[in-house]
C-alpha cells in the first residue's frame, strides 16, 4: 500500500504493518522520536488495515484518534505499529492500534480510532 506521505518520511507498510527506522528527522527537541511520528504509524496502520478489509468501491478517513503514550521511542528505533479492528459497521469502523520496538513486545504506545467508511473517490 503506497502512501506519499508515509513514503516521505520514511514509513512503510510491510506485511500488514506500519515500520519506521528512525533518525534524526524524527526527532522532537528533546532528542526523542516526536509524538508526531507515532501517532502517524498508529493512523497508518489502523487505516490502511480497515481499507485492506472493505471492498474496492470503499475507502476509510480517521474521524477520531486517540494515542496513549506510554514510553519513549529513540532515535535509530525501529519501531513497529499493527492493528486490531473491533467492527467494521456500513458508516464507521472501529480499530486499536500499538506501537512497539522491533522484536520487542512492550507496548511505547497504543491508539484507538474511529475511521468513516466513504464511498472510493472515482469509483
Amino acid at each position: 500500500m503506497i502512501a506519499p506521505f508515509r513514503s516521505h518520511n520514511g514509513i512503510d507498510w510491510v506485511d500488514g504493518t506500519v515500520v519506521c527506522t528512525t533518525d534524526d528527522r524524527h526527532a522532537n527537541v528533546g532528542g526523542t522520536v516526536h509524538g508526531g511520528v507515532i501517532a502517524t504509524m498508529l493512523d497508518a496502520v489502523m487505516g490502511g488495515s480497515v481499507i485492506q478489509a472493505l471492498p474496492e468501491d470503499r475507502t476509510a478517513v480517521t474521524s477520531s484518534l486517540t494515542v496513549n503514550y506510554l514510553d519513549p521511542a529513540f532515535i535509530g528505533d525501529t519501531l513497529v505499529a499493527t492493528a486490531s479492528i473491533r467492527r467494521i459497521g456500513r458508516t464507521l469502523a472501529y480499530v486499536d492500534g500499538t506501537l512497539t520496538r522491533r522484536d520487542q513486545d512492550v507496548p511505547l504506545a497504543t491508539a484507538s480510532g474511529v475511521f468513516a467508511v466513504i464511498a472510493r473517490p472515482g469509483a
